[in-house]
């Protein structure tokens, strides 16, 4: 039964604690606090240099592209709509082919009525 007993000889020793011991419980939460601050100044300073410098400049360089173009033309809606619908007019109408005739098997056809011309050559 000795495999549940404590070992007296490997316990250490317990050290009486300060009275400044309980101030370490409010240093963390204002060291906590403090850093939560922090962070949140570098997230609104990232977002705000983001909005108002970096997409600025991004719009006066698409600006001066624009302002350099010479033959900048507006789109025209109506032709842009009727070349999409002939567009998609010409993909839909699928048209098969009719063979007239059949050139590999060629079959002689013979006429069944008399011609004008043979009836005009037989009475001579």
């Amino acid at each position: 039964m000795n495999f549940f007993k404590k070992i007296k000889s490997n316990t250490k020793p317990e050290l009486p604690q300060s009275r400044e011991y309980n101030r370490f419980k409010k240093i963390k939460i204002v060291n906590l606090f403090s850093l939560f601050i922090l962070l949140g100044t570098f997230v609104t300073t990232a977002y705000f240099v983001y909005n108002n410098v970096y997409k600025t400049l991004g719009q006066l360089d698409t600006l001066a592209i624009v302002n350099n173009i010479k033959n900048f033309e507006a789109i025209n809606f109506k032709n842009y709509e009727d070349a999409v619908a002939a567009w998609d007019n010409k993909n839909q109408d699928t048209k098969e082919l009719q063979i007239s005739r059949d050139l590999f098997n060629k079959t002689l056809i013979l006429p069944t009525s008399t011609t004008q011309f043979a009836t005009t050559t037989d009475s001579n």
